[in-house]
């Protein structure tokens, strides 16, 4: 079934807290070290709160977890596994489907935040072996503020929400249901123009990775087997809050790390958890393709990144401060 939510941190905390909370048996859980804050909140919730064990599954040096070190940290006390279908920093594709069949083979719940997927790949629950599933309208062109939850069985979950009997009293409160219209609506266009998106995307990034490679020198993409609409920058010399400020007054928008904590002082835990430097961490920004991009735009973007980068490299050898 699908469950309407306010949004993809509504829908993880539902899954990853509701099922906890019904299933205190078990005590152990296991995360990628990649998770949004959305997973890693809840996760930290569950283990402050009522004493859960959570365990940090590590990723190579691509970004991507490793099905026989998940196996290693399975016990007879996991109750849940969460692992993203596509990680929002770097955009590294995570190999659910064998998640799901190790989970299900060992009837451990498998929770999937499949936010930064939807659009990019193909996501069939039953195939994925997923228990639940959390997706976003934003993310495909929807409107912000709503998104869904697909729950296999929601009778194993605890509802959150409490009060009156809507969704047949699992989560109380009154619908939004204008943002569930343009849901669908999204929903309907993606199926529509999917695959021609897909191309597009794949083009512009192409397009963007060929001229940087041969207009600047000293840099590198963080991870790998990748999106195509997600590419992460080091780079190399100067600080990424300094370029990432100097290109919008040039009408180029970049993040310095995921776009729901670009406001963030703290280094991303995602580069950390790929080996990266303290350094590169700092020399780090993530450029986003999506399907109403041009190629006139990419043309310009790597004209200004270029002649930017440039100049603030030319003003000190070492990291520029804005």
């Amino acid at each position: 079934m699908i469950e309407p939510t306010s949004g993809a941190t509504e829908s993880n905390s539902t899954a990853i807290i509701g099922y906890c909370l019904k299933n205190k048996s078990k005590n152990h859980i296991i995360t990628s070290s990649i998770e949004h804050p959305a997973i890693m909140e809840a996760c930290k919730y569950l283990q402050v709160s009522h004493g859960f064990d959570v365990s940090y599954l590590p990723v190579n040096k691509d970004g991507i977890v490793q099905i026989n070190h998940l196996a290693s940290l399975i016990t007879p006390k996991t109750s849940l596994v969460t692992v993203m279908m596509v990680n929002n920093e770097i955009g590294s594709i995570q190999p659910i489907k064998k998640i799901g069949a190790l989970c299900k083979a060992l009837d451990i719940y498998f929770h999937c935040d499949a936010v930064q997927g939807a659009g990019k790949l193909p996501i069939d629950v039953k195939e994925l072996n997923v228990n639940s599933l959390s997706l976003s309208a934003h993310k495909i062109y929807g409107p912000k503020g709503v998104g869904c939850l697909y729950i296999e069985d929601k009778n194993q979950l605890y509802p959150l929400l409490h009060g009156g009997a809507q969704e047949m009293g699992f989560r109380s409160g009154t619908e939004n249901v204008t943002g569930i219209i343009g849901f669908g609506q999204a929903v309907e266009c993606l199926m529509d123009h999917w695959i021609n998106d897909i191309q597009h995307i794949t083009f512009l990034r192409n397009k963007f990775i060929g001229q940087l490679n041969q207009h600047l020198t000293d840099w590198s993409i963080n991870g790998g087997n990748t999106v195509p609409s997600t590419l992460s920058l080091c780079i190399h010399g100067i600080r990424g809050e300094a370029l990432a400020y100097a290109l919008s007054q040039m009408g180029v928008f970049v993040s310095i790390a995921s776009a729901c904590s670009s406001s963030s002082s703290k280094l991303s835990h995602v580069l950390k958890a790929l080996g990266k430097s303290q350094e590169e961490i700092r020399s780090t920004i993530r450029v986003s393709f999506g399907r109403q991009n041009t190629i006139q735009e990419i043309e310009k973007a790597i004209n200004i990144l270029v002649t930017t980068t440039s100049k603030l490299r030319s003003f000190s050898p070492m990291m520029v401060n804005v």
